[in-house]
């Protein structure tokens, strides 16, 4: 047996605390009309499928639940078969073997899965997969779906503010006026309604602020003076700016953000590295763009998202160099399990390691927390296994270096 397996039924047994997650309420799940597509098309495996060749038009059909369930299947095997390599693909089928009994995807067995999904979904869904087969404390929650999850005290929120700070036009701020009542001439304005969403926002568990901005624009956030993003207001606001002001604003704006989240004690969370979907401008997220957002911000505690992927080092390198600068690997561990290990192994050479973030499942849907949190454990199996052969720890230093990834650490980030 390798060391990894020996390390593997500790690792499993370990409780979590999961950083990032983007789950509906449990009961908007269970009072919904699902068949097997419509819950799993909706993240990750999908993006596969259509990288693999699947049109959009039948992704569409997927996702319908309208649609005969029957040639959902027939235009799902093929392309599955194509794609079933992937990480994405390998953690719903995990899943789906684990939660629903379903050992593969076949012309008999969806059905008969499908038919499993729909009696499981009801109320406690949640709690039975992210309680009592998972081992979860809670969840970081992102507010970017729906509202607050129904569970307990499970679900801890994290505030977008990115509808404030991603101004492009007059309408965008037409839109804020509406929503908030407020008339908006300065950037002080601006930073007020922060305030009243962050203040609205935190009798409910407020536990960290989010910006997801690396999917619309550059995460280089610039310097810029008060009086530089008034002159850019103004003229966003009379329709008449160059393309260089919207960024001037915003980038004033993000640092607004960074400033709220230490006044309020508040980790600020970015995403940086691979962008979900298909299609997108990689070079965007590289998180090294963030050096200056970061050095003027010192104070301000940044949990760095997704490994960074691809950009490994660049990540490292930031966390390494910064004292609030955290490492958060979400979502990381099923877009590649053996970029996962290296860069594991790569943090706990390189960076203190209490400032890397183990886990979070960055799923729409339940099951598919399920499948990344099982292969995050075998990562860590591996990865840990690796340096116990090389003679860098032993099994009592592996373990406890996974417990602080897994639980310590994000316990004591987020205060909760």
């Amino acid at each position: 047996m390798g060391t990894w397996k020996k390390l593997l039924p500790e690792i499993e047994n370990m409780q979590v605390i999961d950083t990032h997650e983007h789950l509906m309420p449990e009961t908007t799940r269970v009072n919904e009309e699902i068949d097997f597509f419509t819950v799993t098309m909706s993240h990750y495996a999908s993006s596969d499928l259509i990288s693999a060749g699947m049109s959009q038009a039948d992704m569409d059909f997927l996702r319908n639940i309208k649609e005969d369930f029957t040639q959902k299947v027939s235009k799902f095997l093929p392309i599955w078969e194509k794609t079933k390599n992937t990480t994405y693909c390998r953690a719903l089928a995990e899943a789906m073997k684990d939660l629903y009994g379903c050992p593969e995807f076949t012309e008999n067995s969806l059905p008969e899965l499908n038919e499993a999904m729909k009696k499981a979904n009801t109320a406690g869904l949640y709690k039975d997969i992210f309680v009592n087969k998972s081992n979860i404390k809670y969840c970081v929650w992102d507010q970017w779906y729906y509202d607050v999850p129904e569970f307990d005290d499970f679900f801890k929120p994290a505030l977008r503010l990115d509808d404030i700070v991603y101004i492009n036009s007059k309408d965008d701020i037409t839109a804020l006026e509406k929503k908030f009542d407020k008339s908006i001439e300065t950037p002080a304005m601006l930073q007020e309604i922060m305030e009243i969403v962050i203040t609205k926002n935190k009798p409910s568990g407020l536990t960290a602020l989010k910006t997801g901005l690396a999917y619309n624009r550059s995460l280089h956030y610039g310097r810029v003076t008060q009086n530089e993003a008034a002159v850019a207001l103004e003229h966003i606001l009379k329709n008449r700016f160059k393309d260089t002001e919207t960024k001037t604003l915003q980038d004033y704006l993000m640092f607004c953000v960074a400033q709220k989240a230490y006044w309020h004690a508040l980790p600020l969370q970015i995403h940086t590295g691979i962008q979900e979907g298909n299609g997108n401008y990689i070079t965007n997220s590289n998180p090294a763009l963030l050096a200056e957002l970061i050095i003027q911000n010192p104070n301000t505690r940044f949990a760095l998202f997704h490994g960074g992927y691809p950009y490994g080092g660049e990540l490292a390198t930031l966390a390494k160099n910064f004292p609030n600068v955290y490492l958060d690997m979400c979502w990381m561990h099923i877009i590649s399990p053996s970029y996962s290990v290296r860069y594991i192994n790569e943090w706990l050479d390189t960076v203190p390691a209490n400032k890397l973030l183990g886990f979070g499942g960055d799923y729409i849907f339940a099951e598919g927390v399920y499948g990344n949190l099982k292969i995050t454990r075998e990562n860590f199996a591996r990865a840990l296994g690796m340096r116990i052969d090389e003679g860098l720890c032993d099994e009592k230093e592996a373990l406890r270096l996974v417990k602080m990834m897994l639980y310590d650490n994000p316990s004591e980030l987020f205060s909760v």
